[in-house]
């Protein structure tokens, strides 16, 4: 397994996944780049009705699992692996689930990717034979140089991530494991690590990067594995798109890998409640104006934004003390 050879600089420094959910510095970088949530250039007021897409249409034949809770094909789930279950229900070859990467300023709760290591995962056991996880591992003749190099000049949009997201996604590797399901980091070359660090937009570049090595990795599973195994894809949000903003289609895999595996494949954004705010980029998001945090009522919430496109937000949980209590 190859997630066991990564590096120290690699774990403990700054090249993984959470640049797929980091906020470029405005002046610098797109738009729409990796924070706690993709953001869009579009200028329409939060919450304006104009800015929302039509319900799409079931394509199922058998009706919903769940209970409605509203518009916008919401349905409520009295646990996410509930909710997983009805995403899965018509056996996707490929599943990628994108996450909002937690921040060092957010409260203390569970990330996403514990809760899916924990709660989700194993629902994709047996039949998911691998998982591809947003972890950059360059080949070891060239991460001394290129990648520290890449990882210094991407500081910016990584310091403000919580120093746990990278160790979380190592260890959602090693759970992946357990359950037979064979885990894949991204590996990029010494010179794709170059282009980046002769990029003139370095963040850009490396969303695209990312994008590239998992639409990659995937053709070469879904090339040569049994037509009945299916992936995973396990990242940041931004990369899963089946519907990227224009200007951003080279960060997405959504549309080539959907296309690659005829159609087989599900688009599935992972929220956790606590670090939902009501300011951009988060009133952006086509779900966002139909989210009622009071409604949920500890509840999973599962909306269907697209024919392969859903959004999975958590239950609340309580928040974790961010230090000992006073006596």
């Amino acid at each position: 397994m190859r997630l066991a050879r990564l590096s120290v600089a690699l774990v403990a420094g700054l090249l993984t996944a959470i640049v797929a959910c980091g906020s470029p510095p405005a002046a610098n970088h797109p738009a729409k780049g990796a924070g706690t949530a993709p953001s869009s250039a579009s200028s329409s007021p939060p919450n304006a009705p104009s800015a929302l897409p039509p319900a799409p249409a079931r394509a199922e034949s058998r009706p919903a699992g769940g209970r409605a809770c509203g518009e916008l094909d919401c349905r409520a789930f009295d646990t996410p692996r509930q909710a997983f279950e009805e995403v899965l229900r018509n056996a996707p070859r490929v599943i990628a689930m994108g996450e909002a990467h937690a921040q060092k300023a957010a409260p203390g709760v569970e990330s996403a990717t514990s809760r899916f290591a924990r709660e989700l995962l194993p629902a994709l056991a047996p039949r998911t034979k691998g998982i591809v996880i947003e972890l950059l591992a360059p080949d070891h003749r060239c991460e001394q140089h290129e990648e520290q190099a890449v990882a210094e000049r991407t500081k910016p949009v990584t310091e403000p991530q919580r120093e746990t997201n990278q160790s979380e996604f190592v260890a959602l590797g090693f759970a992946a494991k357990k359950l037979g399901i064979r885990a894949e980091p991204l590996i990029p070359t010494c010179d794709e690590l170059n282009t980046v660090l002769h990029a003139d937009n370095d963040v850009s570049a490396l969303l695209e990067l990312i994008a590239n090595i998992t639409v990659r990795e995937t053709f070469d599973f879904l090339d040569h594995q049994n037509p009945e195994a299916a992936l995973a894809i396990y990242g940041g949000l931004l990369h899963n798109d089946l519907t990227p903003k224009a200007g951003q289609e080279a960060w997405s895999f959504g549309p080539r890998i959907r296309d690659h595996a005829h159609g087989s494949y599900v688009e599935l954004d992972l929220i956790v409640p606590e670090l939902i705010r009501n300011e951009p980029p988060w009133t952006e998001l086509p779900w966002f104006s139909h989210y009622d945090p009071a409604r949920a009522m500890g509840q999973t919430l599962l909306y269907r934004t697209g024919p392969s496109s859903f959004v999975l937000i958590f239950p609340r949980t309580e928040a974790r003390a961010n230090s000992k209590a006073t006596p």
